[in-house]
């Protein structure tokens, strides 16, 4: 079983990517609500949530990272122009 010191990085720059992540749902909520653009933090969350997590015993975890939707957009961005 793995020590306290040994989670205590990761539950700090996780916990600061998932406060992150939820600040980018809630923007994206927000902007289709309201009709207008407010910007989040994509990808930034995500990124926090993955080295949080490699930072950890449990490295597995890591892939939560990709629940932040900015890598979906980035991916897909690329995908679709990708010939032009």
């Amino acid at each position: 079983m793995a020590s306290v010191t040994a989670w205590a990085p990761c539950i700090l720059i996780s916990g600061i990517g998932f406060l992150l992540l939820a600040l980018t749902y809630g923007a994206l909520i927000a902007s289709k609500r309201s009709g207008k653009y407010i910007s989040g933090a994509p990808c930034f969350g995500g990124l926090l949530i993955a080295l949080g997590f490699l930072l950890s015993p449990c490295k597995w975890l890591a892939l939560l990272g990709l629940l932040d939707y900015g890598f979906w957009e980035l991916g897909l961005s690329f995908w679709k122009h990708r010939g032009k």
